[in-house]
């Protein structure tokens, strides 16, 4: 057995690019992360320093230029946490550079000073989670064209 070799979880994740093309497959996950109990998240491998994203297809491996995401997709059941919905809940229709709009809600758990849908979008983050009935969807800031609440 390979000594440097870390375990880590696989998470079925539906990604549409910036070339408009839908991509099904597999990201993994770290078994356990340093400021919270758990697993990793999907939201937090897309919102790491790193350039690419390993991914695991029907056809291969692949690595994915993280900044050419336009949306992850993931199962509410599989990534939804109770933290994750602390805050204000807004319910929002994003308009993407790619005509296609996500609507779904958000929450923002932030000081009462800053707990707009603004500031929620200002943040630093690269990948905003939009919540919807089944799904989690990951919007990459880059390619929002506007909110609307």
């Amino acid at each position: 057995m390979d000594d440097r070799r870390i375990e880590k979880l696989t998470q079925p994740v539906r990604f549409e690019l910036a070339d408009r093309r839908g991509l099904d497959g597999e990201v993994f996950l770290r078994l356990y992360e340093s400021h919270h109990t758990g697993r990793q998240m999907v939201g937090e491998l897309l919102n790491e320093s790193e350039g690419f994203i390993p991914v695991k297809t029907p056809g291969g491996f692949l690595l994915l230029n993280a900044s050419l995401i336009v949306t992850a997709a993931v199962s509410s059941k599989a990534e939804k946490d109770d933290l994750m919905t602390l805050g204000k809940q807004y319910k929002v229709r994003i308009k993407m550079t790619s005509e296609k709009e996500i609507q779904g809600d958000i929450f923002v758990n932030r000081p009462d000073e800053s707990s707009r849908i603004k500031d929620y979008f200002n943040q630093h983050d690269r990948f905003f989670p939009v919540f919807q009935p089944a799904s989690i969807v990951y919007v990459n800031r880059q390619f929002i064209l506007s909110v609307e609440e």
